[in-house]
C-alpha cells in the first residue's frame, strides 16, 4: 500500500510523536510511506528527518521492507500555498490514502486528495470539528468520547484506536541507570525519604498544572514536609506557576528536557492534573515506568485507565486533588507493575491499517 500522511507542525509533542512512530512502522511492515511537513529547520522537521533516515537505515537489509520519505514544504511558503504544493506531490506520488494529523493538514492537504479522488483519512489528536473532519473518508479516534462527539453529518467509517507507548520512550526508560535517577533526586534534595511528585507536559491551562501547584501546596502546608514538585514543560503559564510557587523551593519548575525518561525514574508519583485530556501519553510513560498515579477524571483516562491502585480527583478541584496528594504520598518509593499490552504498537497499527482497507474496500463498491 501507498500511504502519505500528512502534519504540518513546527515543535514536536504527543502528536507529532504518534505520526512519525506510525508512519516508519507501517514502512517496516512492507509499505511505501511518505510524510510531508512544513519548514525545514523547524525542530518537527529535524526530528522526523532523524526518525525517518534511522528507519531506513533499519530496514534496508530487510526483505519485505518497504521505504519511507520525508518530502518538506519550504518553510517560506505561506499557507495558500501549501495546497498546490501538496497537489503536485500527490500527483507524483499517487498514494492509496492520505492521513492527516492535526487541523491544518486536514484542511490543507487532506481536501486537496480529496479533490484528487484520494482517501483521506484523519486521526482526531484533539477532538471533532465539523468543519474539518465531516467530509473525511475515515476518522481515528483516540479514546469513545470522541466518537461519540461525531456529528451525523459525517457519513465515512470512524474507529477508536488507543494510542500506543512511544517506542522511544520505552526504550530510554530501560536504558536508565540508578546513578542517573540518583543524580536527579540529589538536585531536589530529595533522598529515599523523600516523595517526589512529578509532572510532565505543556503549561497550559488545559494540562491543570496550575491547580497542581495549588494543591500541592494546599497538602502540604508547613513548608517542611518532605515531598517535592516537580514539573517538566513550557507554555504560557510559566509566568503564573512561578508565582503561584511563590517561593517555595519543593516546587522545581524545569522547562523542558531533551530526554525525559531518567526524570520519570525519579518521580514515586506521576500526577496528571489535566482539566482537558483527549488520552493522556505522558500517563502511559509514567505507567511503563512504574510510577503510582494521581490523576484527574478527564476524557481519556476515565477510559483506559482501569488500574484498581489509581488516586482519582475531578478536574479543576484543587481540594480534592490535595487530598489525594496526601494520601499518595506516604506510598513509598515502590514501583508499580501495569499491564500495558492493550496499548501495544502493533496491535494500534493493525487496526489503522485495517481502517485503510476498509475505505479502499468502499471505493470499489
Amino acid at each position: 500500500m501507498k500511504i502519505l500522511h500528512a502534519i504540518l507542525s513546527q515543535g514536536f509533542h504527543g502528536s507529532e510523536r504518534h505520526c512519525v512512530e506510525l508512519a516508519t512502522a507501517q514502512a517496516r511492515a512492507g509499505h511505501q510511506v511518505e510524510v510531508l511537513i512544513h519548514g525545514g529547520g523547524s525542530n518537527c522537521a529535524r526530528i522526523f528527518a532523524e526518525e525517518i533516515a534511522a528507519a531506513n537505515a533499519a530496514t534496508a537489509a530487510e526483505r519485505g521492507a518497504g521505504h519511507i520519505r520525508l518530502v518538506v514544504i519550504p518553510r517560506a511558503f505561506p499557507a495558500w500555498l501549501h495546497r498546490p504544493f501538496a497537489r503536485q506531490a500527490l500527483r507524483r506520488f499517487s498514494p492509496d490514502i492520505v492521513h492527516t494529523h492535526l487541523n491544518p493538514a486536514a484542511r490543507r492537504i487532506g481536501r486537496v486528495a480529496q479533490g484528487l479522488g484520494i482517501p483521506h483519512v484523519a486521526t482526531l489528536h484533539i477532538r471533532y470539528e465539523a468543519r474539518e473532519h465531516a467530509d473525511c473518508d475515515g476518522l481515528i479516534c483516540g479514546a469513545s468520547w470522541q466518537r461519540d462527539e461525531i456529528g451525523p453529518e459525517f457519513h465515512g467509517i470512524a474507529t477508536v484506536v488507543w494510542a500506543w507507548l512511544p517506542a522511544a520512550v520505552h526504550a530510554a526508560l530501560g536504558r536508565i541507570t540508578p546513578a542517573e535517577v540518583a543524580d536527579l533526586r540529589r538536585a531536589w534534595n530529595a533522598d529515599d525519604a523523600v516523595a517526589v511528585f512529578g509532572s510532565i507536559g505543556r503549561l497550559m491551562a488545559e494540562k491543570g498544572m496550575d491547580v497542581l501547584v495549588s494543591a500541592f501546596r494546599a497538602a502540604f502546608p508547613r513548608g517542611d514536609e518532605p515531598v517535592r514538585l516537580v514539573i517538566l514543560g513550557v507554555g504560557p503559564q510559566a509566568d503564573m506557576l512561578r508565582g503561584l510557587a511563590d517561593v517555595d523551593t519543593r516546587i522545581v519548575l524545569l522547562g523542558s528536557q531533551p530526554e525525559i525518561a531518567p526524570f520519570y525514574g525519579a518521580f514515586d508519583v506521576y500526577v496528571s492534573a489535566s482539566r482537558f485530556e483527549p488520552f493522556g501519553l505522558t500517563i502511559l510513560e509514567a505507567m511503563d515506568a512504574g510510577c503510582a498515579l494521581v490523576v484527574t477524571r478527564t476524557q481519556g483516562p476515565r477510559e483506559f485507565l482501569k488500574e484498581a491502585g489509581v488516586l482519582w480527583a475531578e478536574p479543576n478541584d484543587a481540594a480534592a486533588l490535595a487530598s489525594q496528594l496526601r494520601a499518595a504520598a506516604g506510598r513509598g518509593r515502590e514501583r508499580t507493575r501495569y499491564d500495558l499490552s492493550p496499548f501495544a504498537q502493533a496491535r494500534g497499527v493493525a487496526a489503522i491499517e485495517d481502517l485503510y482497507r476498509q475505505i479502499l474496500a468502499r471505493r470499489k463498491r
